[in-house]
């Protein structure tokens, strides 16, 4: 709703590079965006995990599914592809984890099961092409490290799976001097991820800015809002997930 945050302080976690969209929805609602980065995005670069990531996008003709958990896995894994891959094989379906992941995929070409921002890692294990994988060879698009619950389901109900670990999710190196010179106190603070929270915590603690642990808290899971609140926020609102408009409808309904 424009206008609706109007006069509002938002800061604004996510990584540099993924902002731009997020602040754009901020400003035209009325909110001004302070951009401090709490997570920042490395490909892989050590030579045994890019033998490894080679490997598998050679074969990737051989997968049945390809599972796409973020916008990153998207960017980094088309760029493999493309290279090897100039026209992509008919063999593999694909999934994308929210809005954002499907539209990336579309911008390079590539139809994906997607059911707008509500598909997370628990809808996506409930589509039919996902129930019967016994024998099926499964390729997840992903960071190092997070969550393994669609890995773990879909390897139970006999698929073989693999993870196509593409990056990794490191704190940025200016992240406590730019919030020790951050000296505002926002309205919320918009968190897309449990890893960006721990960061956000850490950082607040180094820089001696505990007055932000008092600053609400836009929580893109219930999970992570119970994370919030084991690291010290106070003040937490769940929005209906990571999806740009989730967290808009959430922070509206909080300070709007």
């Amino acid at each position: 709703m424009e206008g609706s945050l109007r006069g509002k302080q938002i800061l604004v976690t996510r990584p540099a590079h993924q902002c731009d969209s997020w602040c754009q929805l901020l400003q035209a609602a009325g909110a001004r965006a302070d951009i401090v980065p709490m997570l920042a995005i490395e490909p892989i670069d050590s030579g045994a995990q890019l033998q490894t990531i080679k490997n598998q996008i050679l074969d990737f003709d051989q997968f049945d599914h390809a599972i796409f958990v973020s916008q990153n896995a998207v960017r980094i894994g088309c760029d493999w592809l493309e290279d090897y891959w100039p026209q992509l094989p008919q063999g593999p379906r694909y999934y994308a984890i929210g809005a954002a992941t499907a539209r990336a995929l579309r911008e390079r070409g590539i139809e994906c099961a997607s059911d707008g921002d509500s598909m997370d890692s628990e809808a996506l294990l409930a589509l039919p092409p996902l129930q019967q994988v016994a024998g099926q060879r499964i390729v997840i698009f992903r960071g190092s490290g997070g969550r393994t619950l669609i890995g773990d389901t879909l390897r139970e109900r006999g698929g073989r799976v693999e993870y196509c670990e593409l990056y990794r999710r490191a704190l940025p190196a200016d992240a406590v001097d730019s919030l020790a010179g951050y000296g505002a106190q926002p309205d919320a603070i918009t968190v897309h991820s449990g890893e960006t929270l721990a960061n956000l915590a850490s950082c607040i603690r180094a820089s001696a800015s505990e007055r932000l642990f008092s600053a609400l808290i836009i929580c893109p899971s219930q999970r992570v809002a119970e994370q919030a609140r084991v690291l010290g926020f106070r003040r937490c609102h769940v929005a209906r997930n990571a999806g740009d408009a989730a967290m808009l409808e959430a922070l509206q309904a909080s300070l709007g």
